[in-house]
C-alpha cells in the first residue's frame, strides 16, 4: 500500500499506520511502538502485543515425515497449531514429536480425529547469545570426546557423547525458532546467516552422531582404524574449535588458516581413498569430509556477520 508523508514543522515528517494493523495489533493513542531501520525499510513493531501465528496441518499421509513436519511449524514460529489425522493412534506420534525436541508445544484439546497444539511458554528467548555460545560448546565438546575415544580405541563411551546430539537438536531448534520469530532483538540483516550457521551447527552434531552410532556396535580389536584415519577425523574436529574461536573473536589470520586447513583435509583424505582400508576407516573418512566441508562453508555467512 502507498501512503503519503506529511510533512510538519519543517523537519518533522510523518506517515499514517495503515487502520486495519493498528486494530489489530490494539495500538492506541500515545503508546509506543518500535521503529526499526532496514536500510531502505522502516518496521514497525506493535512488541507490547505479540502477534499470535496459527497454523493447520494433516498429517493423515506423512508416515514418517509427520515429526519432522511438526518440528518445522515450531521452528517457523507457530504459536498454535491445529493437526488433523485419520487414525486415533497418530495422536500419540505427535506427542512424542512434541516432548522431544520442540519446546514450549503443549497439546490443549484433542478430539477423534484432531488435535490443537499450543506453544505455551511465553514469547521468544531472551538469552540467544547464551544459547548459541552453549551450543557451539556442546559440540566442541562431543568433537574431543569422540576423538579421544578413537585414540584409546574404546568405542563404549561412543552411545554416551552420541545423546549430547539431542540436546544440541534442542537448542539449535528454540535458536531457529527465536530467529524466525524476528523480534526487535536481531538486526534483520543478521538473521540469515545466523540461521545458516545454527541450521549447520546441528548437521554437524549430526555427523557426530552417525559415527558414534557406526561404532558403537563394533569391536575396538576387530575394527580398528588406521591411525591416519583417526588423525583427520582430529584434524577435522580442530576444524570446528578453530571456527569457534573465530566466531566469537574476529582474526583475520584465523580465516586464513581456516581456509588452507580445509584444504589440507580434503586432500589427506582424498589420498587415503586411494589406500587400501576397512570399510571402517572409509566410513570415518566420508564423516571427517563431510564435518570439515560444513565448518568451511559456515565461514561464508560469518564474514557477512564480521566485516
Amino acid at each position: 500500500m502507498k501512503r503519503k508523508v506529511i510533512q510538519i514543522a519543517g523537519s518533522t515528517q510523518l506517515v499514517s499506520l495503515p487502520r486495519q494493523w493498528a486494530i489489530r495489533n490494539n495500538v492506541k493513542r500515545g503508546q509506543e511502538i518500535d521503529v526499526q531501520e532496514d536500510g531502505s525499510k522502516v518496521v514497525i513493531t506493535a512488541d507490547n502485543v505479540p502477534v499470535l501465528e496459527r497454523a493447520e496441518l494433516d498429517i493423515s499421509d506423512l508416515g514418517e515425515m509427520i515429526p519432522r513436519c511438526i518440528r518445522s511449524l515450531y521452528k517457523r514460529g507457530v504459536d498454535e497449531l491445529r493437526i488433523t489425522f485419520n487414525k486415533p493412534e497418530m495422536a500419540t506420534i505427535i506427542q512424542s514429536s512434541i516432548t522431544k525436541e520442540a519446546i514450549g508445544f503443549e497439546i490443549l484439546e484433542q478430539g477423534q480425529n484432531f488435535c490443537l497444539v499450543k506453544y505455551v511458554s511465553g514469547g521468544v528467548i531472551e538469552d540467544f547469545d547464551s544459547l548459541l555460545r552453549r551450543i557451539f560448546l556442546l559440540l566442541v565438546n562431543m568433537a574431543d570426546d569422540s576423538v579421544s575415544v578413537f585414540k584409546k580405541g574404546n568405542y563404549d563411551h561412543l552411545k554416551n557423547v552420541a545423546l549430547l546430539e539431542e540436546a544440541n537438536n534442542r537448542f539449535t531448534i528454540i535458536c531457529r525458532r527465536a530467529l524466525n520469530k524476528k523480534n526487535s532483538a536481531f538486526n534483520f540483516k543478521k538473521l540469515g546467516p545466523l540461521y545458516y550457521i545454527v541450521e549447520e551447527l546441528e548437521h554437524i552434531a549430526d555427523q557426530y552422531k552417525y559415527i558414534c552410532h557406526h561404532f558403537a556396535n563394533l569391536s575396538s580389536t576387530q575394527t580398528k582404524l588406521n591411525k591416519d584415519v583417526i588423525d583427520l577425523f582430529e584434524s577435522s574436529s580442530k576444524l570446528l574449535r578453530l571456527y569457534y574461536e573465530l566466531f566469537y573473536k574476529f582474526d583475520t589470520a584465523k580465516i586464513v588458516a581456516l581456509k588452507n586447513e580445509r584444504n589440507r583435509v580434503i586432500d589427506e583424505a582424498h589420498d587415503l581413498f586411494k589406500r587400501k582400508l576397512t570399510y571402517a576407516d572409509y566410513w570415518m573418512i566420508h564423516h571427517s569430509i563431510d564435518i570439515t566441508n560444513r565448518v568451511f562453508c559456515m565461514l561464508g555467512p560469518y564474514m557477512v556477520l564480521a566485516l
